[in-house]
């Protein structure tokens, strides 16, 4: 069975600043780097072999994947996380918009701002992981992303959705899908082999 592990990059400054971070950019933290090297750890304590690295061209997830891996890395703008707009940068707490029942990410909220609606980062996101999943003969397939665009790509890849699924979306996560002999991807499970390891 072919695998597929989407991988969030480690913790970086604008994450410890609570910062909203999608195509802006800032580099991990000594923690960031602690956490990819558990991630990487967590790969060889089970014998799981990456055989192809993809990442998003921002220089976190292209940090993290080197630490996790000693491959080769393509990297793709597919990958890219959620386009903030003109929130880039600023605090978090500005982007926390008042939920409604079912609503499990900001919808249209950032699109006023210059930014995606998470139906235009699915639609790329998705897009870019059917490309690489479909023109791809590696058994084992690595992809660092971003917290935003993965969480988006959960929810569209699991029946049964849970906010409480949320926490565990936190720096270097693995999300695990199989890959039939038919290029269908399906969701797995998630590991956090670097949560509570400060």
């Amino acid at each position: 069975m072919r695998k597929l592990y989407l991988v969030r990059h480690g913790q970086t400054l604008f994450n410890l600043r609570g910062k909203t971070q999608g195509w802006c950019d800032s580099p991990l933290t000594e923690l960031g780097i602690k956490q990819a090297k558990i991630t990487r750890g967590f790969f060889e304590d089970n014998n799981i072999k990456i055989d192809e690295v993809y990442s998003s061209t921002s220089e976190r997830a292209i940090d993290t994947a080197s630490i996790i891996s000693d491959l080769p890395i393509k990297t793709l703008k597919g990958l890219k996380e959620w386009n903030f707009g003109k929130m880039e940068g600023e605090p978090e707490d500005l982007q926390k918009v008042p939920r409604h029942e079912g609503q499990m990410t900001h919808e249209n909220f950032f699109v006023p701002f210059g930014g995606e609606s998470d139906v235009e980062l699915l639609e790329r996101f998705s897009g870019t992981i059917d490309d690489i999943v479909e023109n791809s003969h590696a058994e084992n397939i690595l992809c660092v992303s971003h917290g935003g665009a993965l969480w988006v790509y959960y929810l569209s890849k699991v029946a049964e959705k849970d906010n409480e699924d949320a926490q565990y979306f936190g720096n270097c996560c693995i999300l695990e899908f199989n890959i039939s002999d038919d290029n269908e991807i399906k969701y797995v499970d998630i590991h956090n082999p670097a949560k509570g390891k400060n």
